[in-house]
Formats: C-alpha cells, structure tokens, sequence
C-alpha cells in the first residue's frame, strides 16, 4: 500500500480534519465584497433534486478548466484536471488566490460558493460502495480516492452546519428507530477544514436570514503540498471515528 493509499484509508474515518491553518477573515470578506453578487449563479446538479440544489446553492469557479467563470458549476465525476486555470474573478482576488496555493489548491478545481439562508444540499456520497481499505472494484481503487474536500468559510453564521453520517450506518439504519450518529461541525470563518465526501454528508444554513460563503477546493492527497498539510492534520487529530460495525 502506498503512502498515498494509506493516508487516504485514514482520511476515510474522519468525519471533520481541521487541517490546522488559519486566514485573516477580514481580508477574505474584502475580496467577497468586491465581487458582484450577481457573479453567483445557481449550482446545475444532475440528480432529481436540481431545482432544490438550484435554490440552495450558487456559486462561480475560481480555478476551472479553461478558466471559465461558470462553466464548472455541474457534476464532472472524476475528471481530469490537466487545463485548469485562474478564472477572472481569482485573479482580481489575490489574498484568495494565496489561501487556495497555501492549501496545495492551484490547478486543481476551486470554487466560491454560497449557501442560501435556509438551504440545503441533499444527503448524498462522492465515493464508491467500497471503502479504500477494504480493496479495490475489478481490480481498481474508487475513482476519486486521492480527492481531499476542503473549505474554508469567508462569511459564515452560528447556524451553519457541515454533516456526516457513516455510510455503513446510513445504508443499513432504522429509520424509524433513533441510532444514527451524526457528526455536526461548524467551520469557523477563515480555517481550513476537511469535510468527508466519501461517507454520506450534507450541509444545512438553518438561518432564516444569512447566506454563507465558502472557498470549496477539492486536492490532491498524491501533492506534496497537500499530502503534508493532512499528513500533520492527522497526527494532531484527536476527535471520533467512523469505523465499520
């Protein structure tokens, strides 16, 4: 098992990784500020919940292949990531271009995205059905097994909450009966934290009022840069374990 391998199996059973680095939130809401809101459009998910994703979530591209400021706002499962470039609006940004380079971002895909007051994505998984330390499919680890979700909140509120539930737990739950253990965690503005995609997860704005605004990168654990930022995470990590029953 490689390095890279292993540290992803690790990655698998950690609900929330604070990743350990903090940004100066007042020059991140500057840069927010700038942009014009209207730069915000509604996310285009391909599943049968689109138009509630739609009202929910909106966002633009910082980084994307060709550079496009909304050309990447729409599922592209595993898509290779050889022609990402700076849109515009990063390159107008330049304490942000600085935050997503820090955390090993750049020429990967990166997004700024906005969380309506009282919205919501669905419950839903990035990974495959089987776990990375469990194997492989015909012969092949998951697809996106490398793939690191992180955020980094810009302006956030105290109703905010990023949610994971075990995959296992999820699948083969009781929904009529109490059991299922929810990991909640709200990110506090201007640190970075690994959010689990591979188990089930979603995110919910219960304010009735504040929208909220989230740098989303998706690294790659096989970088350097991002392999030893969640290389000394781990280490440091000290909270609970998604471990198969």
């Amino acid at each position: 098992m490689s390095k890279f391998v292993k540290l992803a199996a690790e990655l698998d059973k950690i609900p929330h990784l604070d990743l350990g680095r903090s940004f100066d939130v007042n020059r991140l809401q500057t840069e927010l500020d700038a942009i014009d809101p209207a730069m915000f459009v509604p996310y285009r998910s391909k599943s049968h919940n689109t138009a509630h994703i739609a009202k929910s979530w909106h966002g633009l591209s910082l980084i994307s292949p060709g550079g496009t400021i909304h050309g990447d706002l729409t599922e592209e499962p595993y898509a290779g990531r050889t022609d990402c470039a700076w849109t515009p609006i990063a390159e107008a940004s330049p304490y942000i271009k600085r935050v997503i380079s820090e955390l090993g971002g750049e020429g990967q895909r990166a997004r700024f995205m906005c969380m309506r007051a009282g919205g919501s994505l669905t419950w839903h998984r990035h990974g495959t059905e089987i776990s990375i330390e469990r194997g492989n499919i015909m012969g092949q680890l998951r697809p996106n097994w490398y793939e690191v979700i992180v955020h980094v909140p810009v302006r956030s509120n105290p109703e905010y909450s990023y949610e994971v539930i075990a995959a296992h737990d999820y699948e083969l739950g009781d929904f009529f009966n109490a059991g299922l253990e929810v990991h909640q965690m709200n990110y506090p503005e201007g640190e970075a934290w690994a959010f689990n995609g591979t188990h089930y997860h979603n995110v919910f704005n219960r304010s009735a009022t504040a929208d909220r605004y989230s740098i989303m990168l998706t690294a790659d654990i096989r970088m350097k840069k991002t392999f030893d930022i969640v290389s000394k995470a781990l280490k440091a990590y000290d909270g609970p374990l998604i471990e198969r029953s």
